[in-house]
């Protein structure tokens, strides 16, 4: 990799012509190309103003789009004393002298727009990505401690958090695919990642499917039923009907303004509550159920998360400080000593209210005795600092806005804030409907099947668009492939339903379109020929690439570091989407160029060879910059 050390990038940019790339403090030129522009660029601009070198050079920024140019100068940025920056904007221009890297620039208002040299940059960006590979657009040093010698940041995500019992939603599928998206990006600059999946598998519903268990499972159907993780998820919501009546009217002994506790010590309240407290007081038999139904559902999402290209480090749940008395006494005593709860009506609480945070109140224990919620997740985090020594956790879940604040502001209160300063919430909406799946409680791998036959269904449709061989297997990724693409495009405020007509359009800004551009651009690549050896791409002929639709391209390309550091702070899927979306459109006019071109029969010249070498050096980077995107979002590419 010639360019990838500092050393050999500056013997780099000398081979193609250049003056020594100049050095400022906050540039990563090895890394983001747009930096060596940025560089030049503000070095040829110190010459022309007095100025400190880094006003100078935090006075340029990348252009939005780029049809503004491709760097823009904010003069007002220069602070320059006594010069209106519309006057210096036109003088400036006329000192402007040529620069191998840049074309002529243009004055827009306060803003000197800069367009990058359509002649040098497919000969320095390409060896440039091409380099890199599969690495490009990671930026490894921003999680790396802050002593150079130190090892990685290590970033815990926690994410799924689908309940041993209830219903697997599309918010828990969502909160899969975006904790994988977190991930993923984390690693890709320089984190050691550890992803969680922290089970529902314990509390009051857990209570409830054990009274179910007493009443309609038995030994036999734990050994003999083929499919006992449906099976248990049937049996709770079975259980949930029969609960239905009490919650119904301890709903309405509420809105009376009633004491709710009698209805609550009877019935299958008080069944589901007493078996939920032989749980918690270590009772072998209810233990022992518990860990069979526990163990068949983790061997169940090890499985159908596979299929997701998710692979969690660690299958944890609030049972893991639950049944360890010293995690939870650890919190209590704290909570004690710093004066943070009160008991309310026979329960334990913390009034938030009082603490300066207006978050209400919120119960740590039940009046029964029982763990809650809160207290379950303030251990938690306790109890990976111990294990982890994490310097971030994330949290990937569905809204609970409310929820987590409180975990955050409980462990502040505790006088840990140096902790709760290194947790982090990312929320989005909850779905307005579920998917259904008739008969039957909805899991994973329903979700999962339904994609991949509509993905079928599609095919048959329309057989000239997926002309494939192996059919099968190809709607098994696309269908995945296009559920997570989807999920990832809507906004953290959307409304997250799953639409399967949108899943299968092949046009428009979908995961099928991005698919089958990528498979046309690998096709297309192979239909071209051989690819050059890295020593000869430098040295290519790449006229043919100087215009539009392949220049703009290229311009692309270059953003592409831009688009992934953008992405990581704002862990917004949506920003790497939208950067590849805008790609293959640009893309899809070269290809139809090109097409166009072989219509009309240009011979086997001379002129066409260098051409077709230059395009498809152009287009394997292109290919390897939009696997580096798909991978980031947790996709593997289809090539056919």
């Amino acid at each position: 990799m010639a360019t990838s050390s500092l050393p050999g990038l500056q013997a780099f940019v000398a081979q193609i012509g250049l003056d020594p790339l100049p050095t400022f403090a906050t540039a990563d030129a090895l890394n983001n190309p747009i930096d060596i522009y940025h560089s030049y660029l503000a070095e040829r601009l110190q010459t022309l103003v007095e100025c400190d070198p880094d006003v100078v050079y935090h006075s340029i920024r990348l252009s939005k789009t780029i049809e503004d140019g491709d760097l823009d100068i904010v003069l007002p940025k220069l602070k320059l004393d006594g010069v209106k920056p519309k006057e210096l904007a036109g003088e400036l221009l006329k000192k402007f002298l040529p620069h191998p890297l840049f074309a002529a620039p243009f004055k827009d208002g306060v803003h000197i727009r800069v367009l990058f040299s359509t002649k040098n940059t497919p000969r320095l960006l390409l060896p440039y990505v091409n380099d890199r590979k599969a690495i490009y657009g990671n930026f490894p040093a921003l999680g790396l401690q802050d002593q150079p010698e130190s090892e990685s940041k290590k970033v815990i995500v926690e994410f799924a958090r689908p309940n041993i019992a209830r219903e697997f939603t599309i918010d828990h599928l969502r909160s899969s695919i975006l904790g994988a998206y977190v991930s993923n990006i984390h690693e890709a600059m320089g984190y050691s990642v550890v992803r969680v999946n922290y089970l529902g598998d314990w509390g009051k519903n857990l209570g409830l499917l054990g009274v179910g268990w007493q009443k309609h499972g038995s030994e036999e159907i734990l050994n003999e039923q083929t499919d006992l993780f449906r099976y248990i998820h049937d049996l709770y919501a079975k259980m949930e009907e029969e609960l239905q009546p009490e919650q119904d009217a301890r709903k309405k002994a509420r809105q009376d303004g009633q004491d709710t506790s009698v209805l609550e010590s009877q019935g299958l309240f008080a069944e589901r509550d007493a078996t939920f407290k032989r749980m918690e007081d270590g009772e072998p038999v209810a233990i022992a159920l518990w860990e069979k139904l526990r163990a068949v559902t983790i061997e169940y999402y090890i499985e159908t998360y596979a299929k997701l290209n998710i692979k969690f480090d660690e299958y944890s749940g609030e049972s893991r400080v639950s049944l360890d008395p010293e995690a939870i006494a650890q919190v209590e005593s704290m909570l004690k000593e710093n004066d943070i709860w009160e008991e309310k009506d026979g329960a334990w609480v913390i009034d938030f209210d009082k603490h300066g945070a207006k978050l209400g109140s919120a119960a740590i224990r039940d009046r029964n005795g029982s763990t809650t919620y809160l207290l379950r997740d303030i251990a938690t985090v306790f109890d990976r600092l111990k294990t982890y020594e994490f310097d971030k956790m994330v949290y990937v879940v569905c809204e609970q806005d409310v929820h987590f604040r409180q975990v955050f502001k409980a462990v502040e209160l505790m006088g840990r804030g140096d902790v709760a300063n290194k947790l982090q919430h990312v929320t989005f909406t909850r779905a307005n409907s579920p998917v259904a799946h008739p008969g039957s409680t909805q899991l994973l791998g329903d979700i999962l099947d339904q994609c991949e036959n509509h993905i079928r269904d599609a095919m048959t449709a329309n057989p000239d668009e997926y002309q494939i061989e192996d059919r099968d297997a190809v709607a098994k990724a696309m269908g995945i492939n296009s559920l997570i693409l989807q999920q990832l495009s809507l906004k953290k405020g959307d409304s997250n339903n799953l639409d399967f007509n949108l899943l299968t359009s092949p046009t428009g800004e979908t995961g099928t379109n991005l698919q089958l551009c990528y498979a046309k651009l690998c096709s297309e690549i192979a239909g071209i020929g051989p690819y050059p050896g890295p020593d000869e791409i430098p040295d290519l002929d790449y006229t043919s690439l100087s215009q539009p639709p392949y220049s703009d391209v290229l311009r692309l390309i270059a953003r592409y570091p831009v688009a992934t550091q953008f992405a990581f702070e704002k862990l917004d899927p949506g920003i790497i989407l939208l950067y590849m979306f805008r790609v293959i459109d640009e893309l899809s006019a070269c290809l139809a160029t090109d097409e166009l071109e072989r219509a009309e029969g240009e011979g086997e010249s001379s002129s066409a060879g260098l051409k077709r070498l230059a395009r498809v050096v152009m287009y394997e980077n292109v290919r390897q910059v939009l696997e580096n995107g798909l991978r980031l979002l947790g996709i593997t590419p289809i090539s056919q």
